[in-house]
């Protein structure tokens, strides 16, 4: 072989390797939704893998506003589908309860309960009277349930990896608030 045509590949080599690298660190830092549609939801599940299908339909277009009032992501419109309702429930609930795995975070605040309570005015869901339920209790201050609460939306989602096995201590609940870097269903 000549010089220049083991150069050639050796340079072309070089290229496509920088380039993967390129790629795969530049895909670390995309949103948590974009990895959800890559199947990375909770343990694989299908209805949160099918969930995650939908996201690019809830994005908003151009003639609607980017802040639509969602406390949890403002590229969901409302009214929320009913997997995205049980979604913001299940990862609100992690930070109440022990669970073996938790890849879904969201702090649960007074905004968002209302947020949630509001559109379970608006719209009709199957699982209604669950998240009502859900909802009410905690926005109570009344979290007693919160295993329960969390396995019963898990189970919704046929979830198979992370079942709750516990309440988690205020000393507990507050280390994993600590330790959450960002939010994501």
């Amino acid at each position: 072989m000549s010089k220049k045509l083991v150069m050639y590949i050796l340079g072309s080599v070089l290229l496509v390797t920088v380039m993967g690298v390129y790629l795969v660190v530049g895909s670390l830092d995309q949103p948590a939704r974009d990895s959800e549609t890559a199947g990375s939801a909770e343990a694989g599940s299908a209805a949160e893998s099918a969930a995650t299908a939908d996201a690019d339909a809830d994005k908003p277009d151009s003639s609607v506003e980017a802040n639509n009032s969602n406390p949890f992501e403002n590229d969901v419109r409302t009214p929320l589908k009913e997997t995205h309702m049980q979604q913001y429930i299940h990862a609100m609930s992690h930070q109440k309860v022990q669970a073996k795995e938790k890849w879904s975070f969201f702090e649960i605040t007074g905004e968002r309960i209302d947020f949630l309570l509001g559109q379970l005015e608006t719209n009709k869901y199957e699982h209604e009277d669950l998240y009502r339920g859900i909802l009410k209790n905690w926005k109570e201050g009344d979290f007693s349930n919160a295993v329960k609460d969390h396995n019963a939306i898990w189970r919704l989602q046929e979830g198979t990896v992370g079942i709750a096995t516990g309440l988690l201590n205020p000393e507990a609940e507050e280390a994993f608030l600590q330790k959450q870097k960002k939010e994501s269903r």
